[in-house]
């Protein structure tokens, strides 16, 4: 007879405690959600108008959308345009062009950086190297610009100047990133056994860091690519870049040949940017 209160209580508390278990289980899944909730509609708000303009880009008629009339007209006219598709191939030129030599700089300074580079130094070196990105691209168009009226020299030239000036950032990024992951006695036992600095360089640090090397390449052609500022104060006439074009063609009409170009920018962005990420890493590269 006096255990059986006691029974009872154990009971009662032990219904006490799985209730609250539910409770904490059922606001812990509120909780989540909520927060997967938040996320895909912070998702939805960045990728909506991407996928807006690539549905466009895909529609029969002008204005219009039909998902039962899907239709590759506007990128057809995209390629028989000749203003276009002459402003694609001189930016595809320009965008080598300038991740090339972006990248041969890029590769010595970063050398320079992650082996001869004291912790201090090197801090003030990579702030340094990051500058331009610090700069808006708008401020070092007009600088360029300007300074065709002090220097003769071909619009051309400061164009790509310019291009590689932005592209440099990123390329000795990625260079760096990869540098860091080169045991730096892998040279001295080159040099040790008779080799040059420049063998060693070539021989060894080279085909190390390839994977580095062409995702600075590829970063590089991507800022280049996508640039418009640079473009806008320093293109001419038969040097007009392809987002040039595409912004003088908005300023009269809107037309989906455009949502077409930008569809097929985005495509190629897109498998440049998987190529770095899968040689290198974007992360590594940004936390440069």
């Amino acid at each position: 007879m006096v255990q059986q209160p006691l029974a009872l209580t154990d009971a009662a508390a032990g219904k006490g405690q799985r209730r609250v278990v539910r409770v904490g289980l059922a606001t812990a899944d509120l909780r989540t959600w909520l927060v997967r909730t938040g996320i895909g509609l912070i998702y939805l708000f960045l990728l909506g108008p991407i996928l807006i303009v690539v549905a466009s880009s895909f529609s029969a008629d002008s204005g219009t959308f039909s998902p039962t009339r899907l239709s590759l007209r506007w990128y057809r006219e995209f390629f028989a345009s000749e203003s276009f598709t002459s402003a694609f191939q001189f930016s595809i030129g320009l965008g080598l062009a300038a991740a090339v030599i972006a990248t041969a700089i890029g590769f010595f300074t970063s050398y320079s950086i992650a082996r001869f580079g004291v912790s201090r130094h090197r801090v003030l070196a990579q702030s340094f190297a990051l500058l331009p990105t610090m700069v808006p691209q708008i401020l070092i168009g007009m600088s360029l610009l300007l300074a065709l009226t002090v220097f003769p020299l071909p619009e051309l030239a400061i164009l790509l100047a310019g291009h590689v000036l932005i592209c440099l950032p990123f390329a000795i990024a990625g260079i760096t990133a990869s540098l860091d992951g080169v045991d730096p006695r892998l040279e001295a036992a080159a040099m040790t056994l008779g080799a040059s600095r420049v063998r060693t360089l070539w021989e060894v640090v080279v085909p190390l860091a390839a994977p580095g090397l062409l995702s600075a390449f590829l970063f590089a052609f991507i800022v280049s690519f996508s640039d418009v500022y640079i473009s806008l104060f320093l293109s001419g006439p038969g040097m007009t870049t392809l987002q040039i074009e595409v912004f003088s063609a908005m300023q009269w009409e809107s037309t989906p040949v455009v949502a077409a170009i930008t569809s097929l920018q985005i495509l190629m962005i897109i498998g440049l940017g998987l190529a770095v990420e899968r040689l290198v890493g974007l992360r590594r590269v940004m936390r440069f």
